[in-house]
């Protein structure tokens, strides 16, 4: 059984999840279940508040792709 946790605010009643586009076509079980709040100065608060964001600067990533080919 594979396990994937995805961690959303949600804004809207329509989800859009592309994580889950290799279980499209089988059996599943889906549990919604609303997340316990940070505590206040957690250390993985700075961390929790990247989840689903695109941190990739794509420059960085060309510049060290060039220069591996040197």
């Amino acid at each position: 059984m594979n396990a994937i946790r995805i961690r959303r605010k949600l804004d809207s009643e329509t989800l859009y999840l592309p994580e889950l586009k290799p279980l499209v076509g089988k059996t599943v079980d889906i549990v919604v279940q609303e997340a316990e709040p940070l505590s206040e100065g957690s250390p993985y608060e700075s961390l929790f508040a990247l989840a689903g964001t695109d941190v990739v600067d794509p420059d960085a990533y060309l510049r060290l792709r060039v220069a591996s080919m040197l």
